[in-house]
């Protein structure tokens, strides 16, 4: 073959390219491991962290070897072209290696900083920034990160880049492997063709290299060091469209490894339920006892959802750094859940799981947005007569809520525009009115009381950038030593959300002291928990993932409508068993969907809290089951730290696993039936 030394001069570019490709992953992977790592945790998982080091470069050749595709279809093309165009093809080989280590650098770059606001690789969540408020999110990044060095350092890095594609594709004589024998060379062609089908595979094994192969340690930061940007961004690709609302049932249940409906509801509830195929959704339809006192005396119901409201920002409350503002003095008046967990680690996704149990989402960007669901938090209320309304301190148009909460029985909802025409000198910053205005109009609505009020708010002001009111004095506020050596942002960036939490729990304190010192406190219920918890500021390890991943649930309930017996606020629990708590609590014969448990009830329920529809927690340990199941046990039931189970297999959390693989499996299944009947019979 004469044409055989174009090939082997193609090959040494691509050799070059990937060589290039690995060097930076390698650098990209050791900027993470020293930034994020927990040394002192990683101490007894060093072997671990060589492994992450070794199973990256496999996604690392993965992802270098499929984006070089085109490359090496243009080397076997060298095979019949010879010299034909060759000088062209030279400087596109230039060109493309260039534009695609650009390419994989930069996702290496946002990879980095991504992981220092959500605390995990990229993920579903990256897609945010173009279905959210793009332009408050751009203000962020412009606030929180070094954007100017970030820029000169990627122009930089760019320049060299450039340099070293252009020295790697330059025109040399090569001598090695352009041996003259045709059996030889075609052996050579096959074995590059083998071995770079194995880079592309990843594996040797027969299923190729994917997701799961980065869970190989109990230790969850070395399983995250052993992926790559450009890798998890393709997961997050797919998750998303696995994750888009799918109403195809049979495939759901196979996902969560139930057969039937059936099986996942019974196993959910523990108990034999209806068979009949007709029938076995009903049997996710509780009831409320008959109560003559509440019958009489509805109680009013306001429900908050605080933005990054922090379990982990509680524990650093004290003098010095006061965090709680107002609502220290009321925590004596409410139960405190602490052992508890939002459905997602992104507001959207825990709205819609709160409003209408669905554990898949989000619903408003879909084509089921003008679907009113059968599961939706707010119909029990309005079918006992009350009045429903939805406020919020930002833009209604936000994700398209102003089409889908109209649909979800609310029959009036408020946002930025509306408190503005309400109040004009109130303070706003990139995400909207801020919480005081928010309280206030929320006070404003329960002073009506021709009528019971379920009002479901949302607060904005913990949200980053954190501008609340320079107007705002506040209580004292430092950052302690202890919380400067786990920082991984800057302390200003520290001090900024610290002081946007204390104010939107200030806010929330005093909206509570002052609704328990009027007329309306005697007959109204407020239920208070965040979206989910803030990961941009401090490090979290493995025995910690209770604090990583929880927020507060908070609830004043005035004493004519508390229960009698003692609550045990220290039961796993998680946005799933909120609105079962309540309806029990206000609602007397009430139908509603059986999302979870009712907190304050005496039953020995099996208590337990879900994260993400992935990781499930109860009195006894963590399983963490988004890929190969993690299982962890509680060592200090006071510090609530976590270590790897020593159980092989562990039964109980593996119980737990499935258990919570059915509530998932039935709430889908209750949502997905509904959405699939509302839409056949709005084609007919």
């Amino acid at each position: 073959m004469s044409n055989y030394k174009y090939f082997v001069k193609s090959t040494y570019w691509i050799a070059g390219f990937f060589l290039l490709g690995i060097l930076l992953f390698f650098f990209s992977r050791l900027a993470y491991l020293f930034s994020y790592a927990d040394f002192k945790e990683l101490s007894n998982f060093k072997v671990d962290i060589i492994r992450a080091f070794g199973i990256g470069f496999r996604f690392d050749s993965k992802v270098l070897t499929i984006g070089m595709l085109p490359l090496v279809l243009v080397s076997l093309a060298t095979l019949a072209l010879g010299n034909k165009g060759f000088s062209y093809i030279r400087k596109a080989f230039h060109i493309y290696g260039f534009i695609l280590l650009c390419l994989y650098s930069f996702l290496m770059i946002i990879d980095y900083y991504f992981y220092s606001f959500y605390n995990t690789r990229i993920s579903i969540i990256f897609f945010g920034f173009f279905e959210d408020d793009t332009l408050a999110v751009l203000k962020t990044i412009w606030t929180d990160f070094p954007l100017i060095p970030i820029i000169i350092g990627l122009l930089v890095m760019l320049y060299l880049l450039y340099k070293a594609c252009g020295w790697i594709s330059k025109e040399r004589n090569f001598q090695l492997f352009t041996h003259n024998k045709i059996a030889i060379q075609i052996i050579s062609i096959i074995i590059f063709l083998g071995v770079y089908f194995i880079g592309m595979r990843g594996t040797l094994a027969i299923i190729p290299l994917d997701g799961r192969h980065a869970t190989f340690s109990e230790n969850t930061f070395a399983n995250t060091l052993a992926n790559n940007g450009v890798f998890a961004l393709k997961t997050a690709s797919s998750d998303r469209k696995k994750y888009q609302v799918d109403i195809n049932i049979n495939k759901m249940l196979k996902q969560y490894s139930f057969k039937s409906t059936h099986e996942a509801i019974a196993t959910y509830l523990q108990n034999d339920v209806e068979h009949t195929d007709s029938l076995v959704l009903s049997n996710l339809i509780a009831s409320t006892p008959k109560n003559q006192f509440l019958e009489s005396n509805p109680p009013s119901v306001v429900f908050v959802m605080m933005e990054s409201m922090s379990n982990y920002y509680m524990n650093l409350h004290s003098t010095k750094t006061n965090l709680l503002g107002a609502l220290e003095a009321e925590l004596d008046n409410c139960y405190l859940f602490r052992n508890f967990l939002p459905s997602y680690n992104g507001t959207i996704f825990s709205l819609e799981s709160i409003l209408v149990n669905t554990p898949q989402g989000p619903l408003s960007q879909s084509k089921y947005q003008t679907v009113t669901l059968e599961s939706a938090s707010a119909k029990p209320f309005i079918q006992k007569g009350y009045t429903t309304s939805f406020i919020t301190g930002g833009k209604m148009g936000w994700r398209s809520m102003d089409k889908f909460i109209y649909k979800q029985y609310f029959e009036t909802i408020e946002a930025e525009p509306n408190l503005l025409k309400m109040y004009p000198n109130a303070k706003t910053g990139e995400w909207g009115v801020h919480d005081e205005h928010l309280f206030d109009r929320a006070f404003e609505i329960l002073s009506d009381t021709s009528k019971p009020h379920f009002i479901y708010t949302m607060t904005i002001s913990h949200h980053s950038p954190y501008d609340i009111s320079e107007l705002y004095d506040g209580y004292p506020l430092e950052l302690t030593d202890d919380m400067k050596k786990n920082l991984k942002t800057t302390p200003d960036i520290a001090l900024k959300s610290l002081k946007a939490y204390q104010y939107a729990n200030d806010c929330l304190g005093r909206f509570i002291n002052r609704l328990r010192n009027s007329p309306q406190g005697k007959n109204t219920i407020v239920i208070a928990t965040g979206d989910h918890n803030i990961l941009q500021i401090f490090n979290y390890n493995d025995k910690d993932l209770l604090m990583k991943y929880s927020v507060p649930l908070v609830m004043y309930v005035p004493e004519t409508y508390k229960p009698k017996h003692t609550v045990n606020t220290k039961k796993f629990a998680s946005h799933k068993d909120i609105f079962p708590t309540v309806f029990n609590l206000a609602l007397s014969e009430a139908e509603y969907v059986n999302s979870g448990c009712n907190l304050f009830s005496l039953t020995k329920d099996y208590n337990y809290g879900v994260f993400c529809y992935r990781i499930a927690m109860d009195s006894v340990g963590c399983v963490d089951y988004s890929s190969t199941p993690l299982y962890f046990r509680w060592t200090d039931k006071n510090t609530m730290q976590l270590e790897p189970s020593t159980e092989n297999p562990d039964a109980h959390l593996q119980n737990l696993m499935i258990k919570a693989k059915a509530y998932t499996a039935s709430m889908n299944a209750f949502v997905m039936s509904d959405l699939a009947n509302k839409t056949k019979n709005n084609n007919k």
